[in-house]
Order: structure tokens, then C-alpha cells, then sequence
């Protein structure tokens, strides 16, 4: 019996790809994606990860982790980033077993978790941008010189590939903060004219239902009408409440507030609710000074509006899903030289938001909700505007849904 002969891909025909895979795309997950599969298909490494630096936290964050391995991270103040700077080269760690020792106990667990034998810099600009850890070869033959320089050839475009890609994806989320906060201004004007006019008839719907109630009330269901009546003109109220908060927001009383403290007092307001849905709360502390100069009760409204979305949002799980609200406080980086943001990330595992609603959700009278005005992320987005600070969304249909909120703190 004849075995069939499996053709490998010829390594001139791989590199072509490749490079041109790095000049045509331009979304970062995707071009990760099929960078690492044309590793793979030269090299024979089933595990290849990719840390990239977030400049809004300073952290090297993992792009594209498993299941077991969410949320691992190094930080530029870790001994495995601050050698690679200094030596700036590749690191096997199986040659040099003194290097592995130096690293804190942490790195050497996650570099024991992600099984990682190659550890090579990508640095772009004179800064590590990024770096990448490779397994063992699966065939058991070590890393060659001829393999190293092939790798650092392929890691050294992917590098600038990478910087492409986050610089397209910055001037693409500043145009679209810039339209969004345009359209918002326009939504207001409108908001505040339409409400003004409906206020005024609708103030005179309700005085004349009161008034005519008087001569229904010996009848129960006439009765029960004007009751039905009278709560739909009180919703119609309570929109045009939101409405003129959102056009015409208050102006903020400005004290210092401790975050942390803001956070914990709002979760009392809903720990009944929470209790009730099943629900756990982690909150997590990476920033040891959490004082703030912000309107207390503007921003609790906020944080409040937030949790009650989440908690909405995984009252339909499934048994076998967890029901985890992760609050957490982290410092970010410098906006100047006295400022810099404090950034507070509220993470759901519920429904998750589809594509196409993302773009909307800030908008006035969106919603998702079967019951809902549509209004409470539309006015937080005014709230964190005008404390200077920032609100985006990233949500995964189906996974859950992240609302990143960066605030200005004094150093």
C-alpha cells in the first residue's frame, strides 16, 4: 500500500504570503491570526503568543489568549520587559537557566503556564512594543541560528506591521470619538427644542385628566383608565426628564472624590438585586491612590446606570454560565505632567453586544432593552465628557460586554 505524499508549502511561497498578508491588513486581531499561522506552517511550534503594549495602562497585554489563560499581562516595570530593552535580542531560556532565575517568581509562572522555550522582542521606534513567546519545537530540536534569524526576520515585520495596525486603529477611534461627540451635540439641541415643546401640552394632558377623574370615580374601570392614563403621561415625564438631562446637563459640583469608595457605596444600593439574580462581584485593586476631583453624585448615577445594564444583561444566562460583574481600578498613563487618567473597567459575562450596535449605543433612544428609554449610556457619556475623561465599549456578542471609563487624577 502506497502512502500518499503530503506536500509542504514551499518556504519562498510562505515568506511571499506572509509579507503580503502584513501590507494588506490592517485589522490587528486578524493580522495576529494569520501571522501566527504562517509560523506555523514554517516552523513546526503549536504554541505561539503575542504581548502587545497598551498605552493607556502601560501593560504588555496577551492578544490572544485561551480560555484559561484571560487577563495575562507583564508591565514595563517587570525584570522579563526591562532585560529584553536592555539586551535587546531573543532569549532561549533553556540556554540560560540564570536569566529564567533572575525573573520574578510571577513571570516564571507564566512563562512555566504559557510553556515558552523563545522569547523575542518586537521593538519598533526604540521601544518594546510588543513581544512574543514560542513553545518548544513539537519535532524536540532545539531553536537553530538559521531558525533564530529567519524568526527574527519574520518578528521584526510583523513589528512594524503590528505599529500599522495600532496607529490605523488610534486614528480610526479619534475620528470616531470626533463624530460621535458632533452628532451628540447636534442630538442635544434638538433633544432640549423637543422637549420643551412637549413639556408644556403635556402638563396641560395631565391637569385635565386629574380634573376629570374627580367625576369617574364611582366607576371602577372608567377609574382604572384615568390611573393607566395617568402613569403613561408620568413615563412620557420621566422621557422628557431624560431628555433635558441630556441636552441640558447640570453643572458639576466638583469636590474629591475617592473612587473607591463611590464604587463600593453604589454596589450597596444593588446588593439586594445582585443577591437576588445570583450574581458575584470581583472587585479588583491595581491603583493604591483613587482620589479624583469629580461631581459625586453625577458620577455615582453613572456607575449605577452601568451595574444595572450588566446585571440586566445576565439575567438570561444559561445554568452553566457564571453570572460575574469584574469592577476594577488601574492607573493609566500620563495625559500631562501634573495629570494623568485613573481608568475604572466594568466587565459583564451576559449577551454581549452585536457589531452593528456598537456604534449606537451612546446614541439617544437606543436601546437593546425590550423596556427602556434608551437614555442612561447617552447621558453617562455626557457625565464623563464633561469631567474631561473618556467612556468606550468593547463588547463580544454572546461573551460579555466591557465599558472602560478614564478619568483625570492629579499624580
Amino acid at each position: 500500500m502506497k502512502r500518499k505524499k503530503i506536500i509542504q508549502p514551499d518556504l519562498g511561497t510562505l515568506l511571499s504570503e506572509f509579507n503580503r498578508s502584513l501590507m494588506l491588513i490592517v485589522d490587528k486581531s486578524l493580522l495576529i491570526s494569520n501571522f501566527i499561522s504562517k509560523i506555523k506552517q514554517i516552523f513546526p511550534v503549536e504554541l505561539i503568543y503575542v504581548f502587545l503594549l497598551d498605552e493607556s495602562t502601560g501593560k504588555y497585554k496577551l492578544q490572544n489568549p485561551e480560555k484559561d489563560k484571560q487577563g495575562v499581562i507583564l508591565t514595563g516595570k517587570n525584570k522579563l520587559i526591562n532585560w529584553l530593552a536592555v539586551n535587546e535580542k531573543h532569549l532561549v531560556l533553556s540556554q540560560h537557566p540564570d536569566i529564567f532565575n533572575y525573573f520574578s517568581e510571577e513571570e516564571q509562572s507564566i512563562l512555566k503556564q504559557l510553556r515558552t522555550e523563545l522569547i523575542y522582542p518586537l521593538k519598533v521606534m526604540n521601544h518594546i512594543s510588543g513581544t512574543i513567546f514560542l513553545e518548544k519545537k513539537t519535532d524536540g530540536s532545539e531553536y537553530t541560528e538559521q531558525d533564530i534569524s529567519l524568526l527574527s526576520l519574520l518578528f521584526d515585520q510583523a513589528a512594524f506591521a503590528l505599529e500599522n495596525a495600532s496607529l490605523y486603529e488610534k486614528q480610526t477611534d479619534r475620528l470616531r470619538k470626533m463624530y460621535r461627540t458632533d452628532r451628540l451635540a447636534t442630538l442635544g439641541e434638538l433633544a432640549a427644542g423637543a422637549a420643551h415643546e412637549i413639556r408644556n401640552p403635556l402638563t396641560a394632558i395631565r391637569s385635565t385628566i386629574q380634573y376629570l377623574s374627580k367625576d369617574f370615580g364611582h366607576d371602577p374601570a372608567k377609574s382604572e383608565m384615568i390611573n393607566e392614563l395617568i402613569i403613561e403621561v408620568e413615563r412620557i415625564n420621566k422621557i422628557v426628564q431624560g431628555l433635558l438631562s441630556f441636552a441640558r446637563p447640570s453643572e458639576l459640583n466638583m469636590s474629591e472624590v475617592d473612587v473607591e469608595q463611590l464604587i463600593n457605596q453604589t454596589l450597596l444600593l444593588i446588593q439586594t438585586t445582585l443577591s437576588k439574580q445570583q450574581i458575584e462581584v470581583e472587585f479588583e485593586y491595581f491603583a493604591k491612590e483613587t482620589i479624583i476631583r469629580a461631581d459625586m453624585e453625577q458620577l455615582k448615577q453613572v456607575f449605577l446606570n452601568i451595574m444595572l445594564n450588566a446585571i440586566e444583561a445576565m439575567g438570561n444566562n444559561s445554568p452553566e454560565r457564571p453570572r460575574t460583574l469584574i469592577i476594577s481600578l488601574e492607573k493609566g498613563t500620563d495625559i500631562d505632567t501634573q495629570n494623568r487618567f485613573l481608568i475604572i473597567t466594568f466587565e459583564d459575562s451576559g449577551k454581549g453586544i452585536e457589531d452593528k450596535d456598537l456604534e449606537n449605543i451612546f446614541n439617544p433612544f437606543f436601546t437593546t432593552k425590550e423596556e427602556g428609554t434608551g437614555l442612561g449610556l447617552a447621558i453617562s457619556y455626557g457625565v464623563i465628557n464633561r469631567h474631561e475623561g473618556e467612556i468606550e465599549v468593547k463588547s463580544q456578542s454572546g461573551k460579555g460586554t466591557s465599558i472602560i471609563i478614564k478619568l483625570p487624577q492629579r499624580k
